[in-house]
């Protein structure tokens, strides 16, 4: 299909000349289109160019006005709208426009194209969407593609097309966090900018990581938490100091370094919102965590696991939380019925995940988030 035809199928074009301080980016979108699991840890998928980097952050910052946000329950009236835009025509695209200066402030046209290139070939598969049509049953429609399609350089701008599978990833917000769009020009590397978007998912008193999950996780080899501490994160933390809104300190003690975030400054109206969801958001989760873990005499290896998934995934305490409660309702009325049944609490923690895992998946099934990505739920049960 040429430009033109392809044209004849765009449903809506996004250019935008404001920049913002802050864009929102899901945190699907972030976890598939940076990393991949692996017996169920996220870990970075392949390094990029930070040409591209800034193509996706200005993705972001374009179509911030298009975005919409919906809860786990949430019927939502923009999904319902998007679904007739996008998915119930035969073909449909959304076309977008940016500055090719946006991409290099050099203006090299090299970098520019090494950036779209990248995009264009990363990922490019078949992509499934399932939706619900006008008569409620599930359709299924595929996209063959990369992020992007067929870029076009012409007179200082850059065009191209997105299909609906990763427009419906980058407008539909579940749960997200904010990134400041500076950060991508201050960073040097696409690792150190994916390490600061980590960075924000981090609660305020922080997190201890082990050697081997730093190693695993950002696709870095050292041979020791010092030498790690000297050679990858100290420069990134050089770079933040300077330019962005937060930076991090970091301390090795044993077998763990401890990574902690901090302010540096106000970002913006939207940081005092920020900042009192997240402090309502670890009030909800500790109270949780910490009757879980006295309930069920957690370890501090199935407690780390548990909160190092709620820092990622924003509704992930929700599903679980509601997965819990049913859970514990099957046991009760199994008890009552057979008093030779187990209480949950004679339930080694690891094999009660699996049944919470099981509720999770049932939960989420029914939710408006399904309809756009069928397995996004957060995996509890994965190996620790």
């Amino acid at each position: 299909m040429n430009e033109e035809e392809k044209d004849n199928k765009v449903k809506e074009t996004f250019s935008s000349n404001k920049i913002a301080d802050k864009v929102k980016i899901s945190n699907e979108f972030y976890r598939d289109l940076f990393f991949h699991e692996d017996n169920g840890n996220f870990v970075v998928k392949e390094s990029m160019p930070i040409e591209a980097n800034r193509i996706i952050i200005n993705i972001l910052n374009t179509l911030r006005n298009k975005q919409f946000q919906y809860g786990v329950s949430d019927d939502s009236f923009q999904l319902d709208l998007f679904k007739k835009t996008y998915l119930e025509d035969d073909e449909s695209y959304a076309k977008i426009v940016m500055k090719s200066s946006d991409i290099s402030k050099s203006r090299n046209l090299e970098l520019t194209k090494k950036g779209l290139q990248f995009l264009v070939n990363y990922k490019q598969e078949w992509h499934t969407v399932k939706f619900y049509n006008s008569k409620g049953e599930v359709e299924k429609k595929q996209f063959y593609g990369g992020l992007i399609i067929d870029p076009t350089i012409y007179k200082g701008q850059v065009s191209f097309y997105i299909n609906p599978y990763w427009f419906k990833k980058i407008v539909a917000l579940a749960n997200y966090n904010y990134v400041l769009y500076s950060l991508v020009y201050s960073v040097k590397s696409h690792k150190q900018f994916l390490f600061a978007l980590w960075l924000n998912t981090l609660r305020e008193d922080g997190t201890k990581v082990t050697l081997e999950y730093m190693n695993r996780t950002w696709g870095i080899n050292y041979k020791d938490l010092r030498t790690l501490k000297k050679g990858f994160l100290d420069p990134i933390k050089k770079v933040l100091d300077k330019s962005s809104s937060f930076s991090f300190n970091s301390s090795v003690n044993g077998n763990y370094i401890g990574i902690t975030r901090y302010q540096l400054r106000s970002i913006g109206s939207g940081a005092a919102e920020s900042s009192n969801i997240t402090s309502q958001d670890d009030q909800f989760k500790l109270y949780k965590l910490s009757y879980i873990k006295k309930r069920h005499n957690l370890t501090k290896k199935e407690l780390e696991h548990l909160e190092k998934i709620f820092n990622i995934d924003f509704g992930a305490k929700f599903l679980f939380s509601s997965a819990y409660k049913n859970v514990v309702k099957k046991y009760n009325t199994a008890r009552r019925k057979d008093n030779n049944k187990p209480l949950i609490t004679d339930i080694p923690f690891s094999e009660l995940l699996d049944d919470i895992q099981e509720e999770v998946i049932s939960i989420y099934s029914v939710t408006k988030h399904a309809q756009i990505s069928p397995k996004g739920y957060p995996i509890f049960n994965a190996p620790l």
